[in-house]
């Protein structure tokens, strides 16, 4: 059973603190995270000793002794403060994350070893005759391998090594490809990975605002009422989240940035310029002093012998979960939202789907969400069956091997989100959102976007994980974009945004050692020459966060929720 959310005050801010400072410290993100929510059962314990779940003796209550007990006591709440977050507690999540991020990673693993992936890279490369040809199969190959960032990450940098090599592309030029192509593109595909994790952040600060009575009466479907307190609705949060990718204003800044780099259109600054001029005239693609870092686990994903590089192997699979994805969400949609207008305004309906334009000329829909465990697992199939069928994979138990391979790829990804999930749960329960709300009150709303950004950046840049961040930013920022007038989406883009640059800028990021490690390059030039970018890159999405927190009013909507 949950915990019971307490006030903790500015106590609520120590798993979120220490998250944050030994992640930095330590250079690893996991340990800052599993201290973070070890921590929340001490605070917990020491603030409520006589709760139930804690069990300290009635008689101690409200003594030194007893809260010092409750802190102890508070201990054993750790495993329930993991196995109550929202990743574990519902079955959508399992079936929509988990079982998501493994049937992709099971089917990357089959797509490296039946040569999809090379085929692809192949595809790419095979009109590729000079360095300016060689950074833009970089940067499109990023594109193409985007189902997942960790799989991007350790595919592209091996596959596009050799290419970039032979045209004298630095290293640090490649690792960046690696971190600013495939990445964000990965953040803005509702397919991958990320929407479903998403869907269930924004979920959780829908019922953070639930919690303290501020969500808006027209919302009121997005979550319901449920013994252990609010619950999200999640099929009802998807317009939410594609609202929130129209405002990802860094991930589509960044993309656009890499695309100028790699057409020669925007220059190399800094770091990045020396780091071209060296390789350009021959004086190697990583310096006599650097250490460049060659991921072994990149080493292990070998092509079959039996395989034939071809692009259309990575198609059918990805097409597939796109089309089943889309197919359920439409298939599933709920029903219509009431728009005014006459029976004859209805265009097409489809299994739930409906799309009516009033006589007044606005449009709306509703949608239903999409299932994304059902999509990946079925692509996963399609996978297997394609590559054995055409004898690419040599054996059953090779596919196996494949699939297990690529489960193993994934398995930081899903640990890191599990941690991320359960410091969400633990700052709830600590009450951290009534606490941080009560700092925006009086702030005008035009600022708010602005703000959310630049706390969810320097968050995300000092714990290296945007999904970590994301846990503990969405139940405040929804809560405070409420109570301040704020737009919504542009608030969602706003937390969505930060999360992405510390991923990208922060030396601790597992996706910036992943570029690192697979590009080749050493990981603090790849960091030193990638930051300049990070920084225009945020400073360009910050001017547009306020220009367009001023300009937009409060119920402004891409797609209506």
């Amino acid at each position: 059973m949950a915990l019971e959310s307490i006030d903790a005050g500015v106590w609520s801010l120590v798993p979120a603190i220490l998250a944050i400072t030994l992640a930095w410290t330590t250079r690893d993100a996991l340990i800052g995270l599993f201290v973070g929510v070890a921590s929340a059962g001490p605070v917990y314990g020491a603030i409520k000793p006589g709760a139930d779940a804690v069990g300290v003796p009635p008689d101690l209550v409200g003594t030194p002794l007893g809260n010092a007990l409750g802190a102890l006591f508070g201990l054993k709440l750790i495993p329930t403060l993991v196995a109550t977050a929202p990743l574990f507690s519902s079955a959508w999540y399992v079936e929509n994350v988990l079982l998501a991020i493994f049937a992709i990673g099971g089917m990357i693993g089959l797509m490296i070893r039946a040569g999809a992936i090379q085929g692809v890279l192949e595809a790419l490369a095979d009109w590729a005759d000079s360095p300016a040809d060689a950074e833009k199969a970089a940067f499109l190959a990023g594109i193409a391998v985007h189902i997942d960032d960790y799989f991007n990450c350790l595919v592209v940098g091996s596959m596009m090594r050799p290419l970039t090599d032979k045209y004298n592309v630095s290293r640090a030029k490649l690792a960046y490809y690696v971190d600013s192509a495939g990445s964000p593109a990965a953040r803005l595909a509702f397919y991958s990975t990320w929407g479903a994790a998403l869907i269930g952040f924004i979920g959780a600060g829908l019922e953070s605002a639930a919690t303290q009575d501020v969500l808006p009466q027209a919302m009121d479907g997005f979550v319901q009422a449920g013994s252990d307190g609010p619950t999200a609705v999640t099929a009802e949060i998807w317009p939410l989240f594609f609202n929130s990718l129209f405002f990802g204003f860094y991930s589509w800044v960044a993309l656009v940035i890499a695309a100028l780099v790699a057409w020669q259109v925007f220059p190399n600054i800094a770091g990045m310029g020396r780091e071209e001029s060296r390789a350009r005239a021959g004086n190697g693609v990583v310096g006599d002093d650097h250490d460049p870092m060659i991921s072994e686990e990149m080493d292990r994903y070998e092509m079959a012998e039996s395989a034939t590089p071809d692009w259309r192997n990575f198609a059918v699979p990805v097409g597939t979960m796109i089309l089943v994805g889309l197919g359920a969400m439409f298939w599933r949609g709920s029903p219509v939202v009431h728009v005014p207008g006459k029976p004859e305004n209805l265009l097409f309906a489809l299994g739930g789907y409906q799309l009516m334009v009033p006589p007044a000329g606005e449009w709306a829909f509703n949608i239903g969400g999409v299932r994304l465990g059902l999509a990946a697992t079925a692509a996963l199939v399609v996978a297997a069956v394609l590559f054995r069928l055409r004898g690419d994979i040599p054996s059953n138990d090779d596919a196996t091997d494949a699939m297990v391979h690529g489960f193993k790829g994934i398995f930081l990804a899903a640990l890191i989100l599990m941690l991320a999930s359960s410091i969400q749960n633990s700052v709830t329960v600590l009450g951290i959102s009534d606490f941080v709300t009560d700092w925006f009150q009086g702030v005008p709303a035009a600022v708010i976007p602005l703000l959310v950004f630049l706390a969810t950046a320097g968050i995300s840049f000092s714990d290296g994980s945007s999904w970590s961040t994301y846990g503990i930013m969405f139940p405040i920022a929804i809560p405070v974009a409420f109570t301040t007038g704020a737009n919504l989406p542009l608030v969602l883009g706003a937390v969505f945004s930060g999360g992405i640059f510390g991923d990208h800028a922060s030396p601790i990021s597992d996706t910036t050692v992943l570029a690192s490690s697979t590009a080749g390059s050493d990981h603090l030039v790849h960091v030193r020459t990638q930051i300049p970018y990070a920084v225009i890159t945020a400073t360009i999405a910050g001017t547009l966060f306020l220009l367009l927190g001023v300009v937009l009013p409060q119920g402004f909507e891409i797609f209506p929720y």
